[in-house]
Order: C-alpha cells, then structure tokens, then sequence
C-alpha cells in the first residue's frame, strides 16, 4: 500500500469509529431508559414513573445533541478534497 490508499483507509476508519461510538451511546442511553421504565411499570407510582421521566429527559435528550452536533462528521468525505484546496 502506498502512503495515500493509507491516507484513505485512515480516514474511513476515523469516521466509521465516530458513528459506531455516537450509535453505541445512544442505544446504551435507550437500554437503560428502557430498563428504568420496566423497574417503574412493575409497580407502579407516582414517584417511580417521575424518577424514570427524569431519567429519560436528563439523560436522552443530551445524547441525542450530542449525535445530531457528529452528525456532519458522518458525511462522506472525499479522500482527495485537501489535495483539490491547495
């Protein structure tokens, strides 16, 4: 391999490494909602259905600005663009 397929395959894998840890966080973020609202279903309260509310809008919600603020890293990028700009 010379030094720009490498340049390439890098750059692939840098981006491919930031939608698979942003996609990874976020269904994390909805496993543990998921498991909260279950905890608070069983027996159901007042104080459990708002603790699992909460929950889901302190935690989610940042997670999914965070994913949207990655989502322009996600576009495909063309390997030779820094070559076309200088």
């Amino acid at each position: 391999m010379n030094n720009e397929q490498i340049r390439v395959l890098v750059l692939y894998l840098q981006v491919g490494l930031k939608v698979l840890s942003a996609r990874i966080v976020l269904i994390l973020t909805l496993l543990m909602v998921f498991s909260l609202f279950c905890w608070a279903m069983y027996d159901p309260t007042y104080n459990r259905i708002a603790c699992a509310g909460i929950f889901a809008i302190l935690v989610y919600l940042p997670v999914v600005s965070l994913d949207r603020k990655e989502s322009p890293n996600r576009a495909v990028i063309n390997p030779n663009q820094e070559n076309q700009n200088e």
